[in-house]
């Protein structure tokens, strides 16, 4: 197989209304590059496949017969990708016609880095700190439990996960999985995404595993690209998604002694705002990245517990 130096991979799941926005931004990021680009269709029930046969002919498209979620839909890709550098794009987002570029060389300049991201702006322009997470922490847990998180977003000290916006190349400790570049010998020596996860939580895992063998993930402010974010989910789906990947970080990739008090604070954060009859986020911290969930879908969430407390690797076994 001839190796290219980029294979650009995306994965689709009821995404006919906004692929083709994205594979045509894609072929312009990609014009001056040796690049391919592989679509996994994770067994859509709408005309997805169609739609991106018809878009963009020069793809490779990879149909699959079952929905097995988003980590398994990009290791599908990544086993047909030639690419050195492997980079995930989400159906939903957008890059600019540099992103790709920007990327490849914050990587040559730092090649300790092995995970590069880019900036995240809405579809106004705006700068959207989503591009990156801070670590998971027993404090950060703790500062989710007793809601200091909600009342002060953005505080380095009281909501220590949320991003911040940068300037230039920046050191993180994970990098969000809408654009995420990766190092080919690196996604094969840590085993790239975990396919226990269905959805969210991959990236962090990712991240975290690749710091554990010595790479220090970046994000770059010139590689932008846009993400509305979510369209493939409702809010209870996404919350529960969202928590199930949460809890099985915590699990995971806490200190052994704390992962038992780490999931509690977790399940108490959400207990907290499950009885609380108003909502419990205001404009700012959905603009931090935390879900801006109604009391209400709150409770239902503590009351499906059961169904992502144990985590991924619960659900999977």
């Amino acid at each position: 197989m001839n190796q290219s130096v980029l294979t650009v991979i995306i994965v689709t799941y009821r995404s006919a209304g906004y692929i083709a926005r994205c594979l045509a931004a894609v072929e312009r990021a990609t014009k001056t590059l040796d690049a391919e680009v592989v679509v996994v269709d994770n067994n859509s029930p709408d005309d997805t496949v169609e739609v991106v046969r018809a878009a963009a002919p020069w793809a490779r498209v990879v149909a699959r017969n079952e929905n097995g979620g988003f980590a398994e839909g990009c290791v599908a890709g990544a086993e047909v990708a030639s690419g050195r550098h492997l980079v995930f794009v989400n159906p939903d987002a957008e890059v600019q016609p540099e992103t790709f570029t920007e990327l490849l060389a914050c990587a040559a300049r730092n090649p300790r880095a092995g995970i590069v991201g880019g900036r995240c702006v809405t579809g106004e322009g705006d700068n959207d700190p989503r591009s990156w997470w801070g670590r998971p922490t027993l404090w950060s847990m703790l500062c989710f439990a007793t809601g200091l998180s909600t009342a002060f977003p953005g505080s380095r000290l009281l909501d220590p996960e949320s991003p911040v916006m940068w300037t230039g190349e920046r050191r993180v400790p994970i990098v969000t999985g809408a654009l995420m570049l990766v190092d080919r010998a690196l996604w094969d020596r840590v085993g790239g995404f975990d396919t226990r996860i269905f959805m969210y939580g991959e990236d962090a895992d990712l991240c975290l595993r690749a710091r554990a063998a010595g790479h220090r993930p970046m994000v770059t402010d010139r590689a932008v690209f846009v993400h509305p974010g979510g369209l493939s989910s409702s809010s209870l789906d996404k919350l529960v998604l969202l928590f199930t990947g949460k809890i099985t970080v915590v699990r995971r990739h806490f200190p052994r002694g704390l992962r038992g008090l780490g999931a509690f604070l977790l399940l108490f954060g959400v207990w907290l705002r499950g009885t609380a009859s108003r909502r419990v986020s205001s404009p700012d911290a959905g603009r931090q990245g935390r879900p801006t969930a109604r009391g209400g879908d709150w409770a239902e969430l503590w009351a499906r517990r059961a169904t992502w407390s144990g985590g991924w690797d619960a659900r999977k076994a």
